[in-house]
């Protein structure tokens, strides 16, 4: 189809741009928000006219009874556009061969690594990422702080590494929490990040309206016996399959909290499972180092599927780090969305989220690094 349009437009056909505004403009509104393949189809069969006037220039090349030295001029002309078409499809077919390459080379860059660390040199570029990333965190506590979700994790990893640098964040955090204004009732329940026993009023359904469906799971999840999630909501954060893609990990990461402060269940054990497969399904096909990407190996180590990680996915989030210890929201441009591109600068996001995967690596799964480096 896109052949096709180069065509028409090259040949200045009556409707060509029409037909360009409309392949252009009527899919860019999904491509930010839902690309789904359903949205695709009520353009289809604008796509088949543009694929189908491609290919017409062809087929009187393979008329019986034509010959060169008795065509009409109106045959030369299509012969001459069968020529261009020719080229162009050719053209098409290079590209593509080559993007198929990339693609393939992309993909088991992703996966395997052609050298292999020692586990001498893995814990040394650990230990050391870890420290560059918690000495940023220390130095710049405000960029987390609006972010129940990164304070959690913040608070995690405290909790385990007893690290004086992110006790200071968590200090610095409850009068954040204290200063906030207008002070909003879920507010509340963040203070049990810092002090689990935080007295927590009870948190409405009609608190929880403006908050989003994210805060208020995770709000859920910290204190059940406080927050009064809609049922529909709740059916919803126990889901193992209403949402795909970046809905679904952090929904993960509600169910991961949920367990840290109530407990687990086999049912609910069984649904983290579930949705850390589906996402480490995702991660052996996203080769883009984006916020997303250290996302899925931190929210699959928190529900406890360390077996699910790959090493050179670990090594990738090592490798990428900057030098002030942060990681970029960004791959080259390319953002956590397939169609989201930019140049974002949001480097607590994505730092929180890799130093956490880091943390826990070292401090709460050190068989995965012996079982994975000698």
């Amino acid at each position: 189809a896109i052949g096709g349009l180069f065509l028409a437009v090259k040949r200045r056909v009556h409707g060509a741009f029409l037909f360009a505004t409309l392949v252009i403009f009527y899919p860019l509104i999904y491509y930010v928000t839902t690309p789904t393949a359903r949205y695709r189809h009520a353009i289809d069969p604008e796509l088949m006219v543009l694929a189908v006037f491609l290919i017409s220039p062809v087929l009187p090349r393979f008329q019986s009874g034509s010959h060169p030295g008795r065509m009409s001029g109106h045959e030369i002309a299509a012969s001459d556009r069968s020529v261009l078409v020719g080229r162009v499809l050719r053209g098409m077919a290079i590209g593509v061969v080559i993007l198929i390459g990339l693609v393939a080379i992309a993909l088991f860059n992703n996966n395997f690594s052609l050298t292999h660390r020692s586990r001498a040199a893995f814990n040394a570029q650990l230990e050391a990422a870890i420290d560059r990333a918690t000495n940023w965190i220390a130095t710049h506590p405000r960029d987390s702080e609006s972010n129940p979700s990164l304070m959690y994790m913040i608070s995690d990893m405290a909790n385990m590494s007893g690290d004086p640098r992110l006790r200071s964040v968590l200090e610095s955090y409850e009068k954040y929490l204290s200063e906030v204004y207008p002070p909003r009732p879920i507010n509340f329940v963040w203070h049990r990040f810092v002090n689990r026993d935080a007295r927590v009023p009870l948190i409405t359904t009609s608190d929880l309206r403006s908050e989003g469906f994210e805060l208020s799971w995770d709000a859920y999840a910290v204190a059940s016996d406080k927050v009064d999630l809609a049922y529909a909501d709740r059916v919803d954060m126990f889901s193992a399959t209403k949402y795909y893609w970046g809905a679904r990990q952090h929904q993960l990461l509600a169910l991961a909290i949920y367990r840290d402060f109530n407990g687990g269940s086999p049912d609910l054990d069984r649904t983290m499972s579930h949705l850390s497969e589906k996402i480490a399904r995702d991660a052996h096909y996203d080769f883009r180092v984006s916020d997303s990407y250290v996302q899925r190996t931190a929210f699959v180590l928190a529900a406890g599927r360390p077996d699910l990680i790959r090493d050179r996915w670990v090594e990738r989030i090592l490798d990428y780090q900057t030098s002030d210890g942060t990681w970029k929201y960004c791959w080259y441009g390319w953002c956590r969305g397939v169609f989201e591109f930019g140049m974002k600068v949001y480097p607590a996001h994505p730092t929180v989220q890799a130093a956490w995967a880091l943390y826990m690596l070292k401090y709460r799964y050190p068989e995965w690094i012996n079982e994975h480096y000698r």
